[in-house]
């Protein structure tokens, strides 16, 4: 299709850091095949907001993204540990049980079946949901070079493309090393499309505020006043910005004190262009107080509105990538009907009115990149359509609207179900990128 074509395109596989002229490593995740950005431009890592695309090399069910390791530079015999966020993008329940194998030091690839120094279990997956998986390991007793391993899926249970293991290097240094290190946060699932910010959706040529969340990944505070450059024309970044200490950036922000482990969110406020999407390039310890040299964090970047009014999407689930949608009965009959209750919000700066629903079956693996992903306004193939004209929803606000007697599809299973509010779009603020609301759902015999 061509929308998912478009949409794979922005989509790349995040990868590990590499080393640092000094010795040091970058900060990074363990494995991702989840991505949705470009490469970053800084010391050869390829780092971004991660999404929710499984990868291309086998049909996996299991798609993955983790959050930095922590911290970053593990302290001899002590512990290391990373958030996993594993999702089923197939369309069977995953039962409990799938191993996630952690190796402090091992940089030949495991076989399959082989212990880890730690090892999980997954506990079951349906489909579409994401699991949260905490991982620690005990970092090794010598100093120097190691090679974290993860293996998902080590005893290769799921069909092949399933388990599949990535590596890190990491400096282990010293008990009782101190220092700070500095990185974007993480979005967290229900954060992944799109990144906070005020107003979510802004009209060009305004301002918004971006919530930009800073970590300390080291083990000591970092200390008051270190210098984030923000650049909000990328052909305004200097070429030397990666190696040069005395630019502040288009934006300059002075940064709190840090202290290890935590996150402190600022409010940037950026102009947005005149144009689909808002980038920010973000260069941390611009003025090289914490090390040698800036560092180029994972930009961000924000869909615009063309101009003000009402924009209807849907409310994300907690620690998930899907919506709340839900359906009565719980597991509809092949070819009965049932009810779809969905909760709409209103992600723009105008009252607007909900207009039509459409609601869709995709299979389960394409619910989150559906045709209308892309293009939204007048959707085709819906199972049914309901008018709500009447029903309006304030700026900011949120309602549950109700949908009664839509078909049940004829073939039990798993599917997707995808809710398209304002299919009309009567109250088109001319978001290029606006996310369609959708979940798993299971369809059973009679």
């Amino acid at each position: 299709m061509a929308a998912v074509r478009a949409l794979a395109a922005l989509l790349v596989l995040g990868a590990a850091g590499a080393a640092l002229a000094d010795g040091t490593f970058e900060p990074a995740r363990i494995v991702s095949t989840l991505s949705q950005e470009r490469r970053a431009h800084g010391a050869g890592m390829k780092a971004g907001k991660e999404g929710v695309v499984p990868s291309d090399s086998g049909p996996s069910p299991l798609a993955w993204r983790s959050d930095w390791l922590y911290p970053i530079k593990p302290e001899a015999g002590k512990k290391q540990k990373t958030t996993l966020w594993i999702t089923n993008f197939g369309d069977k329940v995953i039962p409990a049980g799938t191993l996630v194998s952690v190796w402090a030091n091992k940089t030949e690839e495991a076989k399959c079946g082989e212990t880890g120094d730690v090892d999980y279990k997954l506990p079951e997956l349906l489909p579409l949901q994401t699991k949260a998986i905490k991982l620690s390991w005990k970092a090794p007793d010598a100093t120097g070079e190691a090679t974290v391993r993860v293996f998902i899926d080590s005893a290769c249970t799921q069909p092949v493309g399933s388990y599949k293991q990535w590596s890190q290097r990491v400096a282990v240094v010293e008990a009782g090393t101190k220092y700070a290190y500095l990185q974007l946060a993480q979005d967290t699932p229900e954060n992944f499309w799109d990144p906070p910010s005020d107003p979510l959706y802004p009209v060009r040529n305004s301002t918004y505020k971006a919530e930009i969340g800073v970590v300390n990944l080291g083990t000591a505070p970092s200390e008051a006043g270190v210098k984030m450059a923000v650049y909000y024309d990328l052909e305004a970044v200097p070429d030397n910005a990666t190696t040069d200490c005395t630019y502040p950036g288009q934006i300059s922000v002075d940064l709190p004190k840090i202290n290890p482990g935590k996150v402190k969110i600022l409010a940037v406020e950026a102009p947005a262009p005149d144009s689909p999407f808002a980038d920010l390039a973000i260069f941390l310890d611009a003025a090289c107080k914490l090390a040698p040299a800036p560092f180029k964090a994972p930009g961000r970047f924000y869909s615009t509105a063309a101009k003000p009014g009402a924009v209807l999407g849907g409310v994300v689930q907690k620690g998930q990538y899907s919506y709340i949608i839900k359906t009565t009965p719980k597991k509809p009959k092949v070819n009965g009907t049932m009810t779809v209750k969905v909760k709409v919000l209103n992600l723009g700066g105008a009252d607007g009115s909900v207009g039509r629903i459409d609601i869709f079956a995709p299979p389960v693996d394409q619910a989150y990149v559906f045709e209308f992903f892309i293009n939204r306004c007048e959707p085709t193939g819906a199972i049914y359509s309901a008018n709500t004209t009447n029903l309006v929803i304030k700026a900011g606000k949120s309602k549950t609207v109700k949908i009664t007697d839509v078909p049940v599809p004829g073939k039990a299973g798993w599917l997707g179900l995808a809710v398209v509010p304002d299919a009309g779009c009567a109250n088109d603020a001319g978001v290029a990128l606006l996310p369609v609301p959708y979940i798993a759902f299971e369809v059973v015999a009679p």
